[in-house]
């Protein structure tokens, strides 16, 4: 299962519904399959919790940032390298209104035919030739 950064910012920087849809989303996986993410996700993810820290209405602060960071680590995504083919495939799907970041999730799905979670609603809707499942976690 390929995961995406917005899935897990809010796993762990949102303590309201979509944090806990979304933390019970990546902690009902089946053990057999791993969580992966393509390599840009490492910093998509302290990007998303910096900006949340930044807002003046979050619950996450400053102070908070590196629990964060290491909450996201304990789930446990492999990040792999981001090869060629993905990048050529995300180019592709860009051209059809995702955005770069969101392709590349997209591209490595693909190749590993397999699903994307996610909370980006955008992903789904997006109107790009996808052939792989995009499964978009909502709030109960």
């Amino acid at each position: 299962m390929i995961v995406d950064a917005s899935l897990v910012i809010d796993a762990v920087a949102d303590p309201g519904p979509r944090g806990h849809a979304a933390r019970a989303a990546l902690l009902t996986q089946p053990a057999a399959e791993a969580l992966v993410a393509p390599g840009h996700f490492a910093f998509e993810v302290m990007s998303g919790l910096r900006a949340a820290a930044n807002r003046p209405d979050h619950p996450l602060v400053e102070a908070d940032l590196p629990a964060a960071l290491a909450d996201a680590e304990a789930f446990e995504i492999d990040i792999e390298a981001t090869p060629w083919g993905d990048v050529h495939r995300a180019w592709e799907l860009a051209q059809a209104s995702l955005c770069y970041a969101d392709a590349v999730y997209v591209a490595a799905a693909e190749r590993h035919h397999t699903a994307l979670l996610t909370t980006d609603s955008r992903i789904e809707r997006s109107g790009a030739p996808m052939t792989c499942p995009i499964m978009t976690v909502v709030p109960e």
